[in-house]
C-alpha cells in the first residue's frame, strides 16, 4: 500500500525512485528531497516519527502557501465523506495508516 502511493500521490515531485526528480520537481522553488537518504541524512538511523509528522502536518496546511509539500488531506482524509459510512473518527484513523505504509515505505528503500 506504501508504494502504491508513494507512486500514485508523491513521485510526480520526488521521482518514481524518491530521488527527488519527479516530473514537476522544476516549478518548485525548493527542489523537493531525495527520500532515497533520510537515513544518511540522519546519521544512519531512518527517522521514522520525523517523517511520519512532516507528512501529517502537511495536512493542515491551508493550501500550498509557503510550506514546502503539498496538502496531503484531500487525499488522506477522503474517506470522511459520510455517505461512505465513515465517521470522522474512522477517517483518522484511515488517514494515519496511509501515512504510515507511506513511511514504511520509504524506511524499505533507504540507501
Amino acid at each position: 500500500m506504501g508504494k502504491s502511493t508513494f507512486t500514485a500521490r508523491c513521485a510526480l515531485c520526488h521521482g518514481p525512485d524518491a530521488s527527488g526528480g519527479g516530473e514537476i520537481a522544476e516549478l518548485f522553488k525548493v527542489p523537493p528531497a531525495d527520500l532515497t537518504t533520510l537515513a544518511a541524512r540522519a546519521g544512519g538511523s531512518f527517522p521514522f516519527s520525523d517523517v511520519y509528522e512532516l507528512i501529517a502536518a502537511g495536512m493542515d496546511q491551508p493550501g500550498h502557501g509557503d510550506s514546502e509539500m503539498p496538502v496531503w488531506g484531500d487525499y488522506f482524509l477522503a474517506d470522511t465523506l459520510e455517505d461512505r459510512g465513515v465517521s470522522p473518527g474512522d477517517a483518522l484513523e484511515i488517514a494515519a495508516g496511509r501515512i504510515f505504509s507511506v513511511v514504511l515505505y520509504l524506511e524499505s528503500i533507504q540507501k
